[in-house]
């Protein structure tokens, strides 16, 4: 039965992904082709099952071949705000494992990748590469390490080491982790295959409150759902519960966190908080009749897909108390898209999601704080501009609410705003009335120092840009204090200058600028923080390193002794 799921399997796989993979330099010839080819397969999938991506953009995920560093594919899934990273094999015999040094290969492969040192990465791979490190430079972003083979599902202990240890090494004790890893055998490879991730047959069933019928123009049924269904629904379909949506989750974004938070603390309140979710289906063939009680019903929706409030149900999903999730109530509407016109459906879709995103910094516009340093700047002929718009520019005369934000945490004497920056600025703004917003932005603070700081905090920064195109070597301590330690670096140079230079009038100023000597500042810091790195932390990932407050603040305080 095993070497017949082998084969059904290596049949699906080269009809879904062969023809979009880069296959030129396998010859024909190889006595390996096909082991080659099906690995390659293999590893298309996996990123087509992670992240529900087309077959073409699966296939262009892979990087197999010469000097690939033991990573056979990655791909970054927007929705989700995730790197994935994969090693495939493919096994003919359906049983065994990678052996621990190729698992050992991989993990030495994401070391690089998140330090963004690509000297072991072929030249082939120069844009591939540098788009994943872009990606992971981003705050929010996570890793998810795929291993995928058509062998075991469990690895041995050694392997199944290299793999706790990478995770360890990237997670540490932070409480929102920034990798996970999943192993794939041919149990879950045959089992995905059989059931297409994208079939898009989906029939949810669950317990509708309080609901109504709207006969016409086009049916469709409305009330309240409990979070625990909901959940129920995402553990047992994944995205393919919204694979008709135009985004799925988001990932760990501060919105998404709230709505996990809520539903935790505050079930009771949800409802009042949410927008609801929207979904079409095809059919209802289990749906109560009019007459029938409209306090609570057991529907059946087929063909079903959520169109609108995917964060809603990928967040909950996270939620771990179920006795909670059962108290929290969401709004719930569903069409019923037979007997209504074909374009029904895309036109519920695309409507129910045209409406503008509103983003935690939004709120600051009703920070009389805010008003005050403009009015302050606008006296010395500075617009600046804290409401978001798509007008917004930086200049010489001018300045927008995210630098200034980044430059008051860097000037604060506190490394720990710096590393807040660093790992997700967006929360700075989740709470306008308590710290860390309240210690950037308070009455103490002028509109000069705040102006003054972000022309010091550009000059810092093209100092860094500067410094990272003349590295000869993309890797190492040095490049990654300047691509992760950032902002760290930028504290410590704060600190070599007097609180009250910031305080001068934005005219008089740049005086003050030129005699600061700022590139220079940052270069002896600069050396410091990479001497401290060296000789305090010289294994550790930097890009988990400055996520970390106390160990940031102990490069901070050997950089600026």
């Amino acid at each position: 039965m095993t070497q017949l799921k082998v084969k059904q399997a290596k049949q699906r796989l080269l009809q879904l992904f062969e023809s979009h993979l880069d296959l030129s330099d396998i010859k024909s010839s190889d006595p390996e082709r096909e082991n080659k080819v099906l690995s390659r397969c293999l590893a298309a999938y996996a990123i087509y099952l992670s992240t529900g991506c087309s077959e073409a953009e699966a296939g262009g995920a892979v990087w197999d071949g010469p000097d690939d560093n033991g990573i056979d594919a990655a791909f970054f899934d927007a929705s989700d705000s995730q790197v994935i990273l994969v090693q495939s094999k493919w096994i003919n015999k359906g049983s065994g494992e990678p052996e621990a040094a190729e698992i050992g290969s991989f993990t030495k492969g994401v070391k690089d990748a998140i330090e963004q040192d690509q000297a072991d990465f072929h030249k082939r791979l120069a844009s591939k590469i540098s788009d994943i490190f872009v990606r992971l430079s981003t705050p929010g972003t996570s890793v998810k390490l795929v291993l995928i083979t058509t062998g075991a599902s469990k690895l041995a202990c050694h392997g199944a080491s290299r793999l706790d240890k990478i995770l360890e090494d990237l997670n540490g004790n932070d409480p929102e982790p920034m990798a996970e890893a999943v192993v794939l055998g041919l149990a879950e490879v045959y089992q995905s295959l059989a059931n297409d991730a994208q079939a898009g047959a989906v029939t949810v069933e669950g317990t509708v409150l309080d609901w109504s019928f709207v006969a016409a123009p086009y049916q469709a049924y409305f009330g309240v759902i409990d979070g625990l269904t909901l959940k129920q629904w995402w553990i047992a379909y994944g995205k393919r519960l919204v694979a008709k949506n135009i985004r799925h989750s988001l990932g760990a974004t501060e919105v998404n966190l709230q709505i996990r938070q809520t539903a935790s603390t505050s079930p009771e309140r949800f409802w009042y908080f949410n927008n609801g979710i929207t979904m079409i289906a095809e059919q209802a063939p289990k749906a109560p009749a009019g007459a029938a009680s409209r306090s609570a019903a057991l529907f059946s929706f087929k063909g079903a897909s959520i169109v609108n409030g995917a964060q809603t149900i990928s967040s909950l999903s996270k939620v771990l108390d179920d006795s909670k999730l059962g108290q929290v109530r969401v709004t719930f509407r569903v069409i019923i898209l037979s007997g209504s016109p074909p374009e029904l459906g895309q036109e519920v879709t695309r409507t129910n999601n045209l409406q503008n995103r509103i983003e935690p910094r939004d709120f600051v516009a009703q920070d009389s704080e805010q008003s005050r340093l403009r009015t302050e700047m606008s006296i010395e002929g500075i617009d600046y501009q804290f409401v978001r718009s798509d007008e917004g520019s930086t200049t010489p005369t001018s300045c927008e609410l995210i630098e200034v934000t980044t430059a008051l945490a860097c000037a604060s004497g506190d490394p720990a705003l710096a590393v807040q920056v660093k790992t997700g600025l967006s929360r700075i703004y989740s709470d306008l009335k308590r710290p860390p917003y309240k210690a950037l932005f308070n009455p103490t603070v002028s509109g000069a120092r705040a102006f003054n700081a972000t022309v010091v905090q550009r000059e810092i920064d093209q100092w860094i840009e500067k410094k990272k195109r003349q590295m000869p070597k993309k890797s190492g301590t040095g490049w990654g204090l300047l691509v992760h330690g950032n902002r760290i670096l930028a504290a410590g140079v704060f600190a070599k200058i007097q609180r009250d230079v910031l305080e001068q009038p934005i005219s008089s100023f740049p005086a003050h600028l030129a005699s600061m000597d700022i590139p220079a500042t940052t270069g002896e810091i600069y050396s410091k923080m990479v001497e401290a790195i060296q000789s305090h932390y010289p294994t550790n990932f930097l890009a988990v390193l400055f996520k970390n407050p106390s160990m940031s603040r102990h490069v901070y305080m050997l950089g600026t002794a």
